[in-house]
């Protein structure tokens, strides 16, 4: 309740993670499970909020970490219109909220840090701003960390405020379960789902756009319910294959009988998928190290194939898989022309296709204890025929880049083709790429924007059946008929 003169400066709030016992060893936050605090007494999101600036206070905030995993919040700024000014603060690990203003005015809160654990925070809202006015949040990074499963709306809600300044956000995890959008208005229904916002100030004004909105195209919901759905891809009798991995599900969707089924219920950790031309199913799992299987659909799970790596080698008669995204494509090739090739290959039982695969693949490397190998962590992986041009997005840099494959899976005259990166891209039939990014955006050759699909929700999968576009989000299936698309 200090004034606006008043300065904390340099504090670290103790309790949750970071905290060192008396004799400077590590307190470890967790039970065995990450589901609590190993005493059971101390209980998550019990306590008030670790700083709390409320009744006409303000003053100037700067260099402060709070990631204590028992308060409400890191900050908490309520019922104030004395100027504040918050510089540098790391709120962490939070449960409910790591910044939340409420009938708060005149504030500004410079490089905002959140960051969500996965044991606590999987349903954490990093900021909420409600009845508030005259707020600039400017320079925030919004993380979730490398094992978070669970998906979560957006990283902000505003709701019922005037004169709410973005600048420079950035959103991102390196986990398949980012946020879904940056920020929600409540009070004009929008979503922004652009994870990189250079600036924005709500409410909007009558002159202005929430985003470019092309003549809308009709998408159908097909199929709902799924936790956080990837990996679509198509066999060669047209019948769709996707996966939902936390919920151990491998589904199949039939167009022309409009039936969803799941062929495989059981704990076999199917992250990736793919088809050879005889209709075997591949199966890049989680499981081991370097875990490849081949089955009938039908039998995933129940009568399955175990394939071994094999030595790198040009293979002209067949067709690599490849991962359509990269979290950082950029890093993972070795210069700015081409790729190296990976020193593993898994040939399918036909002998039609292989799956290239790095020795973090193949020896199960872990990155803060979650595999991070490009097989696993992409949202799909796709045939990519030697010498066609193939395309692979970048999420976390946003950028989309087109290549030439080589007989051994590797990549040569790597471009920038697009300065939109995202989850998912494909070729349709009409010669235009189709990139998940938020939206569906659709471009021409040339890497010029030509039209948009909306959809729903954050679509994470793209792929055509004939002309019908097939779109995977985190929660439903949709299809767009491709002669409506202008």
């Amino acid at each position: 309740m200090s004034g606006s003169d008043s300065l904390m400066d340099d504090v670290r709030f103790l309790g949750g993670h970071g905290t060192n016992n008396p004799n400077g060893s590590r307190m470890n936050p967790y039970n065995s499970s990450h589901g609590g605090d190993p005493n059971p007494l101390y209980r998550w999101d019990a306590q008030y909020p670790s700083l709390w600036v409320t009744k006409g206070g303000g003053g100037t905030f700067a260099d402060i970490w709070t990631p204590d995993t028992f308060a409400q919040a890191g900050l908490y700024v309520s019922d104030t219109k004395t100027e504040g000014h918050v510089y540098e603060l790391s709120s962490e690990h939070h449960v409910r909220n790591e910044v939340k203003l409420l009938r708060a005015a005149n504030w500004e809160i410079i490089a905002l840090q959140t960051e969500e654990e996965r044991g606590e925070s999987g349903n954490c809202l990093p900021l909420a701003i409600q009845d508030s006015e005259n707020i600039l949040v400017a320079e925030m990074h919004a993380y979730r960390v490398v094992s978070s499963f669970t998906p979560f709306p957006e990283a902000i809600r505003v709701s019922n405020s005037h004169d709410i300044r973005f600048r420079n956000l950035h959103i991102y995890s390196d986990s398949k379960a980012v946020f879904d959008s940056s920020i929600r208005d409540d009070d004009s229904r929008i979503d922004y789902r652009e994870l990189e916002i250079a600036a924005l100030t709500l409410p909007l004004g009558r002159t202005d756009q929430a985003h470019d909105t092309p003549a809308a195209t009709h998408v159908t919901q097909l199929a709902s319910g799924f936790f956080n759905a990837s990996s679509l891809t198509i066999a060669p009798d047209g019948r769709l294959y996707f996966v939902d991995t936390v919920k151990q599900r491998i589904y199949r969707y039939t167009p022309a009988t409009k039936r969803l089924e799941i062929v495989s219920d059981h704990p076999i950790d199917a992250a990736n998928l793919f088809f050879d031309k005889a209709g075997d199913m591949m199966i890049v799992s989680y499981q081991g190290k370097g875990t490849v299987y081949a089955t009938a659909p039908t039998a995933a799970g129940v009568a399955m194939q175990l394939l071994k790596p094999q030595k790198a080698t040009p293979r002209p008669d067949m067709t690599p898989v490849l991962p359509i995204d990269h979290w950082r494509f950029d890093q993972d090739r070795a210069s700015p022309v081409d790729s190296t090739p990976t020193p593993w290959q898994y040939v399918s039982p036909d002998g039609t296709l292989f799956l290239p695969a790095g020795d973090d693949f193949v020896e199960g490397t872990l990155y803060y204890g979650t595999k991070m190998a490009d097989v696993l962590r992409a949202f799909a992986i796709r045939p990519a025929a030697c010498g066609s041009t193939f395309y692979v997005s970048d999420e976390g840099h946003e950028e989309t880049y087109a290549a030439r494959v080589n007989q051994d899976g590797s990549l040569r005259d790597v471009r920038v083709f697009a300065n939109r990166g995202g989850e998912g891209v494909t070729v349709g039939p009409d010669g235009r790429i189709y990139l998940a990014a938020g939206q569906v955006y659709i471009y021409t050759t040339d890497g010029t924007l030509a039209g948009e699909i909306d959809v729903p929700e954050r679509p994470t999968g793209l792929i055509f059946g004939g002309h019908t576009l097939y779109i995977l989000a985190r929660t439903s299936l949709y299809s767009a008929d491709l002669d409506a698309v202008k």
